[in-house]
């Protein structure tokens, strides 16, 4: 093989990656996701994961039932998670900001 360019638009398989793409690949295949929607993708899997483990930490406490967590959340359950958020055991992986922006722009 040989070089012809740099930073241009390739074809792998279907798929035209740009330069600065970023690549997700996982023994069931790779995924190109575009520069600009990296971080709201971070953002989304990060306060994904900290829902999922409020949710496992109030069921084994049962504070709440199982439907109570995956259906759309009440006032009450809202309010609990901001006041976990707040004395999250571990280090929060975005500032506080980025968290109130994300709230802000969100349904829940």
């Amino acid at each position: 093989m040989m070089l012809t360019t740099i930073n241009t638009p390739i074809r792998i398989g279907r798929a035209t990656v740009m330069p600065g793409d970023v690549v997700l690949a996982k023994k069931y295949g790779v995924i190109f996701i575009p520069a600009h929607l990296v971080g709201d993708l971070v953002i989304n899997g990060e306060v994904t994961a900290l829902r999922d483990q409020f949710g496992h930490q109030r069921l084994k406490e049962k504070k709440y039932l199982a439907g109570q967590i995956d259906s759309e959340w009440t006032d009450e359950i809202k309010k609990d998670f901001m006041d976990w958020l707040k004395n999250y055991p571990g280090k929060l992986p975005m500032s506080q900001k980025e968290l109130d922006e994300y709230f802000k722009q969100r349904n829940w």
